[in-house]
């Protein structure tokens, strides 16, 4: 994208009648609202790293997943659970927990673009704050799973 760059001596715009000065309307309200959307994005694409990145550990630790064509969220959620049951996954109540809010989050992307959403700024962040601590729960299991699997091959070995 081009932008263009207005510059203009201060003689000259006296001569014209008009200021080369250009100022937005209701600035600091938008700009909160693009860093409230900001967030919310960033926090749903860091979720779908947590979650392709908890799939890894049962893919033996190759990606992929993430070479394939790009899955929904809501999708990967499902393998998630899928595959973690299979592995015998410790937390699965837990886990299927997590995943159910994630398939909600999936559905709910959506709302960003409904005026009666987007618009409200409280809301866009209470959204990203909930993705974040989505994110941080599935973190935590993906790392007591690391850890269970590291203490139990320690075992074995020693």
């Amino acid at each position: 994208m081009l932008t263009q760059t207005i510059e203009s001596s201060s003689r000259e715009s006296a001569g014209v009648g008009y200021g080369a000065t250009i100022t937005t309307v209701k600035a600091a309200r938008d700009h909160e609202r693009a860093e409230s959307i900001r967030d919310l994005v960033d926090a749903h694409r860091r979720l779908h790293g947590s979650v392709l990145r908890f799939l890894s550990l049962f893919d033996g630790g190759r990606a992929r997943i993430a070479r394939r064509a790009p899955q929904s969220l809501e999708a990967l959620a499902g393998l998630l659970e899928e595959k973690a049951r299979a592995a015998g996954f410790g937390r699965m109540r837990e886990l299927s927990a997590a995943v159910q809010s994630a398939r909600v989050a999936a559905r709910q992307r959506e709302l960003l673009f409904f005026d009666s959403f987007g618009t409200d700024t409280p809301a866009l962040r209470e959204a990203a704050c909930a993705l974040e601590r989505l994110d941080a729960t599935l973190v935590g299991l993906c790392v007591e799973h690391v850890l269970r699997v590291n203490a139990k091959s320690a075992t074995r070995r020693g």
